[in-house]
């Protein structure tokens, strides 16, 4: 497997965001410094946190079309690029070309209420 850190953008203990800056049932995108990779999404739900890479298992696209919109209206993370819906808590594709498949998992800690990349 490829280096999560590297394909993201997001280096292993970058702070990524306060745990009370996240809105629960919304996802939130985050990308390093080079704009270009294509970062993290960040789900809240009601009871865990829960980061995914940024990158569709069907084409290797970011599920965001327009920056920062990955959810539907029932809360699923939508990949706009092919219409791919995926559970935000399991990272599981319930409906598109790549159902059963799973979005890669970002690893994360929270240090001081801090979201910190790594485990």
């Amino acid at each position: 497997m490829h280096n999560i850190y590297e394909a993201t953008g997001i280096m292993k203990n970058t702070k990524l965001c306060k745990v009370e800056d996240l809105k629960e049932e919304k996802a939130l995108v985050i990308k390093g410094d080079n704009k270009y990779l294509p970062g993290i999404i960040i789900y809240k739900g009601t009871t865990s946190i829960h980061i995914w890479y940024n990158n569709c298992p069907h084409a290797n696209l970011t599920l965001d079309l327009i920056e920062g919109k990955v959810q539907s209206k029932n809360n699923d993370l939508l990949c706009a690029n092919h219409g791919a819906k995926f559970n935000p808590e399991t990272g599981e594709c319930m409906k598109g070309p790549c159902k059963n498949s799973f979005l890669t998992i970002f690893p994360f800690k929270i240090i001081n209420n801090y979201l910190i990349a790594g485990n």
